[in-house]
């Protein structure tokens, strides 16, 4: 029997998100890409804000401008905050699938930099894996998925999956629980 995703509002799944620790692989199920974008703005502006860590965005279904533009919104300095090198905003697809990039390795990178020059604060990624669903790389996904828990212990990291509720409903059983374990 499969772990049921948890239920929970922007704000709850914001706190949750706040309070956690490094060395965290999680999972976030979203209902609506108007919810992961009131969770992802409010967190990255809380954590750009206090100035620790470095945040790595990676959208699947909006484009690069659209997450800078719901940034602005709530008013986030996306050009200062880019040009520090605080805040890393890449297309998934690319991220996960461009021929000269890895995804893994940049955020290896970045999560030691941070480390090193935010005072130890590390590295928070919140990524969109619709990509894979998209691009129908689902095995590829499981494998990626259950990568990341043994690197974890190389860098001061905090991961958010996210995935859209109809790409996680299209999973069967067994492929659901896969992703629990691995979170």
């Amino acid at each position: 029997m499969t772990k049921p995703a948890i239920q929970a509002s922007p704000d709850d799944a914001l706190q949750y998100m706040l309070q956690c620790n490094c060395w965290k692989h999680n999972m976030l199920v979203y209902p609506h890409l108007d919810v992961l974008r009131e969770i992802y703005s409010r967190y990255s502006k809380s954590q750009l804000e206090k100035g620790k860590e470095i945040i790595v965005l990676l959208p699947t279904y909006e484009n690069v401008d659209s997450v800078r533009h719901t940034l602005t919104d709530i008013d986030v300095d996306v050009s200062k905050f880019e040009e520090d090198g605080s805040l890393v905003i890449l297309d998934s697809v690319k991220g996960y699938f461009g021929s000269n990039y890895d995804i893994s390795a940049t955020i290896e990178m970045l999560a030691k930099r941070a480390e090193g020059e935010r005072g130890g604060g590390g590295c928070s990624v919140i990524s969109d894996l619709g990509s894979f669903s998209l691009l129908r790389k689902e095995q590829e996904l499981f494998e990626y998925e259950r990568a990341w828990p043994s690197r974890l212990n190389l860098m001061k990291y905090k991961g958010f999956c996210c995935y859209h509720q109809a790409n996680f409903d299209r999973f069967s059983e067994k492929q659901r629980q896969h992703l629990f374990e691995h979170h």
